[in-house]
């Protein structure tokens, strides 16, 4: 199941890398066909990577919630859930080793 979310994940990703790739074209067929002034150029190109990135932030942040909700709905253990045991197993160890 975290193959999956982890696919979606990288594919959305590789989506805003493909539309950064679009952006630059779109941004200069605007340019070509005299609908913007090249000297608007970088600075639309600015703004549609501010939203992209401020896209991308938010699909990872969803992403990342959907993992989580996933995984703690099959009840798996978290990685502070597993800390915590090697945590009180080293405690145990310590305390028997002293008993030895």
């Amino acid at each position: 199941m975290t193959d999956l979310l982890e696919k979606a994940y990288f594919a959305g990703l590789g989506a805003l890398t493909v539309t950064k790739e679009k952006a630059k074209k779109w941004v200069d067929e605007l340019v070509e066909k005299g609908k913007i002034k090249a000297e608007e150029g970088p600075t639309l190109m600015k703004e549609v990577m501010t939203k992209a990135e401020e896209t991308k932030k938010a699909l990872e942040e969803r992403i990342q919630k959907g993992i989580e909700n996933a995984l703690s709905k099959l009840n798996v253990a978290s990685k502070a859930d597993i800390q915590a045991l090697e945590k009180k197993l080293d405690a145990i160890l310590k305390e028997l080793q002293k008993k030895s």
